[in-house]
């Protein structure tokens, strides 16, 4: 078995088309074809299924495939990091970060980040927390930015950085209003809100169920800076962390704090356990304790 067979196998489960693949890798089709039966002949099993003209990834391919990425992405790392050794800082860094960090942060860290190290190529994906943590599992990112769940993470070492505290954000001529949100009563406020796969959105429907808070119709949006635009611009009102409040830009927004009614969410970095750690990684990490650490959201 060869690191060719692995980024080969790879690839064709990807595009789950032999043809496409061997284009992509710049082979022949018959040349890609014997490196597959390879590898089945070397494992045992059969790896793909024909549909057609497409090919489908067998039970014991997706098995292969889980193994196979971890492996391809701890090849990259120790490239990386031998390249650091021998040039000097440079290569590649993947921090997958929550949106709110990615909207409030994300900027003054990249800057920090290439005055320190110019020579390296910073890749800052915003995602779900779901998908930080499975991405930094696998090693598809070299550090996450996420949410707290349970005592720990499996495989993961978790850093606390900060806590977001909650408000009900609103405008201001709509203060009066939203103070019956927050009684619960009666009230002709929108909630304007992220939608229901977000981890923000769970915990406000959470918040409503909890204290018998009415809503009377929701609007969703993906956006924090939309949600926020919406909410300066109609009679509405959202529920975030509190820290949103202070991107509103051309009007000051109304702020009641919800801490004694929502939990604060801890925020910390998530980095995986028994893996080599690039310069790049532990000089980001440092930026990110300097600058994020005691952050109140």
């Amino acid at each position: 078995m060869e690191l060719r067979h692995f980024r080969y196998f790879k690839v064709v489960a990807e595009l789950q088309h032999f043809h496409q693949a061997a284009d992509a890798l710049c082979i022949s089709q018959p040349a890609l074809s014997n490196q597959i039966k390879q590898l089945e002949d070397e494992l045992g099993t059969k790896l793909f299924n024909r549909v057609g003209r497409h090919v489908e990834i067998s039970e014991a391919g997706s098995l292969v495939l889980a193994s196979i990425t971890h492996i391809l992405n701890d090849v990259e790392r120790m490239k990386d990091a031998v390249a650091e050794i021998e040039s000097g800082v440079a290569g590649t860094l993947r921090v997958g970060v929550i949106q709110s960090v990615n909207a409030l942060y994300a900027q003054d860290l990249a800057l920090a980040f290439d005055s320190i190290c110019p020579n390296v190529s910073l890749c800052i994906e915003e995602l779900s927390n779901d998908e930080i943590t499975t991405k930094v599992e696998q090693g598809e990112l070299d550090i996450g930015i996420g949410f707290a769940h349970g005592p720990v993470y499996k495989n993961l070492a978790f850093t606390e950085l900060f806590k977001e505290k909650w408000s009900l954000i609103c405008s201001i001529s709509h203060a009066d209003s939203a103070k019956h949100v927050l009684k619960g009563e009666a009230h002709d406020l929108k909630a304007i809100l992220l939608p229901n796969h977000f981890e923000t959105r769970r915990i406000v429907n959470k918040y409503f169920l909890e204290h018998n808070i009415p809503v009377n119709n929701i609007t969703e949006l993906n956006s924090i800076i939309r949600i926020l635009a919406f909410v300066r611009n109609s009679r509405s009102f959202t529920i975030l962390p509190s820290s949103f409040a202070a991107l509103s830009s051309t009007e000051p927004l109304q702020s009641f704090d919800l801490s004694s009614a929502i939990t604060p969410r801890v925020v910390g970095m998530l980095q995986a356990q028994n893996r080599i750690t690039k310069r790049s990684a532990s000089i980001f990490t440092d930026i990110l304790s300097e600058q994020l650490s005691g952050t109140l959201g």
